[in-house]
Order: structure tokens, then C-alpha cells, then sequence
């Protein structure tokens, strides 16, 4: 019950502005947001600079909608540059903090290494 079924949105926010809430459609996939799995949708925008957050969440509707997002990886084309946004929490109204959306701040691969993102996992 990691998955969800609500509809998923994400806000972009960079150093020239932001690109408002967009919802993210289905994915390559013909289920979207399951446990364990990966998804890819793509966002078109103005060129935002550098990121330096996002917001992430869903409308909380359908049942079971809440969902453990562990990360979130956004490719920017223009400048072939990746940006993380780890997360590793719940999106549920049942339980955590009861939160259903997340500001996530962006990671900063040089100071956090793959075996930070392995640890903040186990303590999951």
C-alpha cells in the first residue's frame, strides 16, 4: 500500500520562477505510482535556471491514496543537468504528519553521498 491512485502534482521552482502546479500524467506505464517502481513524466516549461526546490503532492482522492515517495529526479534538457529531491516519507492523511503534499529542498550531490541516501532508507 505504497502506491497511490490520486492524482500526483509537482511544482518546479527555480531561480527565474516556478512552474505552478502541474499535474504529472500517466507515466510510460499503464499504472502509475506504484510501490517499488519508477515513474517518468515530463513537465514542459520556460527554462527555470537552477532548481533549488519542488513541491510534491497528491488531491488525496481514490482509495488508498496514500503514497511513500521515496525521490524525486528532475533532467534538465537545456543544460544536460540532473537535480535530486529526496523525500523518503509518506504522503498519506492517515498517517506520518498526515501531510499529503511535501516542499522538497534540492540535494546537493556533493555533500550528500549515496551512502547518506542508504542510511536515511534503513531508518525508514
Amino acid at each position: 500500500n505504497a502506491g497511490t491512485e490520486a492524482d500526483v502534482y509537482i511544482s518546479v521552482c527555480g531561480e527565474r520562477g516556478d512552474t505552478g502546479s502541474r499535474q504529472l500524467l500517466r507515466s510510460q506505464k499503464s499504472k502509475k505510482f506504484l510501490k517499488g517502481k519508477t515513474d517518468i513524466s515530463a513537465v514542459e516549461a520556460v527554462h527555470l535556471g537552477c532548481l533549488y526546490k519542488i513541491v510534491v503532492g497528491h488531491n488525496g482522492h481514490g482509495a488508498g491514496n496514500g503514497w511513500f515517495l521515496d525521490k524525486v529526479v528532475v533532467k534538465d534538457p537545456i543544460i544536460d543537468l540532473d537535480y535530486t529531491f529526496l523525500c523518503h516519507r509518506g504522503l498519506d492523511q492517515g498517517k506520518d504528519d498526515g501531510n499529503i503534499a511535501r516542499e522538497l529542498p534540492v540535494t546537493d550531490a556533493s555533500t550528500f553521498s549515496g551512502r547518506q541516501e542508504l542510511e536515511l532508507k534503513r531508518e525508514e
